[in-house]
């Protein structure tokens, strides 16, 4: 795993596409790559991050701005620990994601939980579903990703100013990002894991 070095870390705000490999985001996320290829939406960028073991794909607006910790020197590797994964880094297994009960889930959570998720997919499915629909020509609306069975009327409502059109991506990427960043504490409850007592030696 990626351990970033603690000699002269300093704390900087870039934007996504000049993160650097071995730069920690405010969750923790260490930066194992950033690139821009031919399956990236033009605008944005595909960070590859890793928290512990796990790692995770994040497709971020290239003008986004990251607060990381920078330090002068490359990461170095850091050998796993032989010990059990805590539940905090563990992923849930196929069986696990294939037979999950989201009621039973959402069940389990208290109701200020709730609240704070539902806040979070509200907005993401608000913002975030409007992603890809705006373009600065009605050409581009018209070429654009599900907007074909428009009317014209409505296409032409899709037209924005490219500033216009960043920042909505930009949020619809921000709000995607907080709803993953706030589940991942909670996979534990969500999936029924038990912590394990540690037994403390005499």
């Amino acid at each position: 795993m990626l351990a970033p070095s603690n000699k002269s870390s300093t704390f900087v705000k870039v934007p996504a596409r000049h993160l650097l490999r071995g730069d920690v985001t405010g969750s923790g996320e260490v930066v194992l790559s950033v690139s821009a290829g031919a399956k990236t939406p033009r605008g944005m960028v595909d960070v590859l991050l890793q928290k512990g073991e796990r790692k995770r794909a994040a497709i971020w607006n290239a003008r986004t701005i990251i607060g990381v910790r920078r330090g002068d020197q490359a990461p170095v590797e850091v050998a796993a620990p032989e010990a059990e994964i805590p539940l905090s880094d563990r992923l849930p297994t196929f069986h696990e994601l294939a037979s999950f009960d989201a009621a039973k889930a959402w069940d389990r959570m208290s109701p200020e939980q709730q609240r704070e998720i539902g806040v979070l997919a509200l907005r993401f499915g608000t913002i975030g579903q409007c992603e890809g629909y705006f373009h600065e020509t009605i050409e581009g609306v018209r070429n654009g990703f599900s907007s074909s069975h428009w009317a014209p009327r409505v296409q032409a409502t899709a037209v924005w100013p490219r500033l216009h059109i960043d920042l909505i991506e930009s949020a619809a990427q921000a709000a995607f990002e907080a709803l993953c960043e706030h589940f991942d504490p909670l996979w534990p409850q969500l999936f029924g894991w038990q912590a394990r007592k540690e037994v403390k030696q005499p």
